[in-house]
């Protein structure tokens, strides 16, 4: 990084962790498919916080580190559906 530290901006760092979480995205894919398209916004938040629950279990009981990427993509799906309603491909139920 080329700027003085108290120069450094957040936004300084949106390339690297686009880059970042395109991969953990890739990942996720491989693993997942789509079917976070599956799951109907109703509901979101209390499953999104029930595995941010897990996370912090994870790290407190066993040092695992949160996984932030995987937070960030959480979060990006909910936006999605929020935003795009009609990406949403059946809902749960």
């Amino acid at each position: 990084m080329d700027k003085k530290l108290n120069d450094v901006l957040v936004a300084d760092f949106i390339e690297e962790f686009a880059q970042a979480l395109r991969e953990q995205l890739q990942k996720d894919y491989e693993r997942w498919g789509d079917t976070w398209r599956r799951r109907s916004r109703d509901g979101q938040e209390q499953r999104a916080f029930a595995r941010f629950e897990d996370y912090l279990d994870q790290f407190n009981n066993a040092g695992v580190p949160v996984p932030w990427l995987k937070i960030t993509g959480e979060a990006l799906i909910a936006w999605i559906r929020e935003k795009y309603p009609e990406v949403i491909l059946e809902n749960e139920g």
